[in-house]
Order: C-alpha cells, then structure tokens, then sequence
C-alpha cells in the first residue's frame, strides 16, 4: 500500500506505530470504504451528479431521471432507521427531494426511508412533509386522525422546535391547539 510506504519512508514510522494509527482510526477507514462502496452501488444503479456530503440528514446525494435523491449509508445489522431520532426524520421531511436508506448489511439494499420508519416516526415524518409542502387541507384532514394527534402530541417539542427553526408557522397554528 503506498500510503503505509509513505508513512514509513518519508515520516520514519515503524510497524507498531503503523498499527496503532490503524487501528485507532479503525471505524473512520470503515466509514470511508463503506461510503466508496455505496457511491460505485449507486453509480451501477444509474445514478448520476453522486457526491458525499456530510450533512446530519444524508451522506450522498445523487440525481435519478431528474430527480434528486438524499442517500443515508448506513452499514449496521440493526434496523436501518432505528437510531434516526425524532429531530432528523423531522429534518428529513424538509428535503427538496427523496431520502433513500442504502442498507448495506448483508448486502446492499436501497430502500425509501419513509416506508420503513416505525409507525409514529412514519407519522411524524408526513406531518413534517405536509407542513414544509404548505399543504394545509390535507394537514387538517391528517390530523383528524385520533391516532396521528396523540403520536404527534408526543412529539410535542420537535414539532416547536422544527418549526419554529425552520419557520413553519402552519404546523405550529395546527398543532398547538391540542398540544401541551
């Protein structure tokens, strides 16, 4: 490998040295390998425009047949979305474009990441998409629902937070009457 030659003859580092760096820096080489790994797995996909980002909501953003597309890496055994907090499926929902989960353990797959969120994030989520979209009608018609009120009544906070940060007045005029 020529980096490791490089770090050998030009900084004088010996084997141990080598090993301990590698070793420390374990999970970021994974993290980069994984995140090639996902840009060549899209590229054969026939996206195009692919390039890493590091934002808190997505890794990789590409472009598909006109449409932009938001990609999470995400290379855990674990459900793909369960670590996504209530904050960035909120975050999520405010995207120009569709968010995909590449899961690539055991082996790659491309999933949209509305459809496999839990039910109560899944809520959130269309809460948050309706609101950024201004499509009020149908936020009135969605929060009829008993069931997505009290999951969104849980969210009480992020939905103030969301809000408010990125100026949603319209999910906050129609949630703050049942919220505490």
């Amino acid at each position: 490998m020529d980096l490791i030659r490089e770090l050998k003859s030009e900084y004088g580092f010996d084997e141990d040295e080598i090993n301990y760096a590698l070793s420390r820096a374990r999970g970021i080489i994974f993290g980069f390998a994984m995140e090639y790994r996902a840009r060549r797995i899209l590229q054969e996909m026939n996206f195009e425009n692919i390039k890493s980002v590091d934002m808190p909501t997505h890794d990789i953003e590409a472009e598909k047949n006109g449409i932009k597309y938001y990609v999470e890496v995400k290379a855990s055994k674990k459900s793909p979305t369960r670590e996504y907090s209530a904050y960035k499926v909120a975050m999520i929902a405010l995207l120009d474009g569709v968010h995909l989960t590449l899961s690539m353990i055991p082996k790659p797959n491309l999933l949209l990441t509305e459809e496999i969120l839990s039910e109560p994030k899944r809520i959130l989520y269309r809460f948050f998409k309706l609101a950024y979209m201004k499509q009020s009608e149908e936020l009135k018609v969605f929060l009829e629902n008993e069931k997505n009120r009290e999951v969104l009544d849980s969210y009480s906070n992020v939905i103030r937070t969301i809000s408010n940060r990125y100026h949603l007045p319209i999910a906050l005029d129609l949630v703050n009457p049942f919220s505490s």
